[in-house]
């Protein structure tokens, strides 16, 4: 590899509408609710469909859990995929950023090389771009949209930003 080719930025799966539960069934506010589990398996096949899909991710990000998020979705989010990816390609994972860290978090993802998935809080998603330098980001990622992702590519010297939609699940734009 040669460089940062990709990073894709998708915010953790579904939680409001119903109580979160572990990957063991407890119950728990900080985990996904069962159509988040349901997203966090079909992402394998987001992912690795080859004409639909932006890359293959070589490293994954999710928030680390912190003092002012205690939250577990961007693990959870992203630990199916990751199982999968393992099983054929060595994948790097970090969760060593807590969300707000984001001066740190583009520190690192620019030294990485490939395509990077980054699994993060939606709010602070628009923050993360504007640090990397992406012209003409949006200001805010949707609160209602979980079945998106930010895609930005290096080229001609900048960032190009493309939004994919995932179409997953019933419901999904």
């Amino acid at each position: 590899m040669s460089g940062l080719d990709r990073i894709l930025f998708i915010r953790h799966a579904e939680h409001h509408s119903q109580s979160g539960f572990t990957e063991d069934g407890l119950e728990d506010p900080q985990s996904l609710n069962a159509r988040g589990w349901q997203r966090a398996g079909a992402l394998i096949g987001h992912f690795a469909r080859a004409l639909h899909s932006p890359g293959l991710p070589n490293v994954v990000y999710a928030s680390a859990i912190a003092p002012d998020s205690e939250s577990r979705r961007p693990q959870q989010t992203v630990a199916p995929l990751l199982a999968y990816l393992r099983k054929w390609r060595e994948v790097t994972y970090c969760d060593a950023f807590a969300k707000k860290a984001v001066g740190e978090l583009v520190q690192d993802l620019l030294g990485r090389e490939g395509v990077v998935l980054v699994a993060w809080e939606h709010s602070v998603i628009p923050e993360i771009l504007a640090q990397i330098g992406v012209e003409g980001a949006p200001q805010e990622w949707p609160s209602d949209r979980y079945d998106l992702v930010w895609s930005i590519k290096r080229e001609h010297g900048g960032w190009t930003l493309e939004q994919l939609d995932q179409r997953l699940l019933v419901g999904d734009r």
